[in-house]
């Protein structure tokens, strides 16, 4: 005997999966409070990477930092935690600028890492030009 199966109620608890995520903080995005954190974030585990120059986003969930001696690296918001990495020259895609109406502008970095390949970055023009620079010209 065949029992009919009623399609709302496999809808109807995936909306209720997705609520208790949401209501448990499960969407919850990190930020970055200062370049304090940064720099420790950078500097701890396997990265081991000291920062000389850090800048964050204004949205303060992505930083970007170079070490003084052409290297760059990477802090970004991975869900309800922060990550950080290196940049390597060759995993670089591309590095676009984009002028905001407000005298920011838009740094995308584009890379062919598998995880997390692609960072924005919302900085002052002047600021986001200098970075476009150090990131193209990172040592190899």
């Amino acid at each position: 005997m065949a029992l009919p199966l009623d399609p709302t109620v496999p809808l109807a608890g995936i909306a209720l999966i997705l609520l208790l995520v949401w209501l448990t903080g499960g969407l919850r995005h990190a930020r970055l409070a200062d370049t304090s954190e940064a720099a420790a974030l950078l500097g701890a585990g396997e990265t081991g990477f000291a920062a000389a120059d850090i800048a964050i986003s204004r949205s303060h969930d992505c930083a970007i930092a170079h070490d003084g001696q052409g290297h760059v690296a990477m802090v970004f918001a991975s869900g309800a935690k922060l990550a950080a990495r290196k940049l390597q020259r060759d995993e670089v895609a591309t590095v676009t600028l984009t002028p905001q109406d407000d005298g920011c502008a838009l740094l995308a970095i584009r890379t062919w890492a598998f995880t997390h390949p692609n960072f924005t970055l919302l900085l002052d023009q002047a600021a986001a030009e200098d970075w476009r620079r150090r990131v193209t010209e990172m040592p190899a």
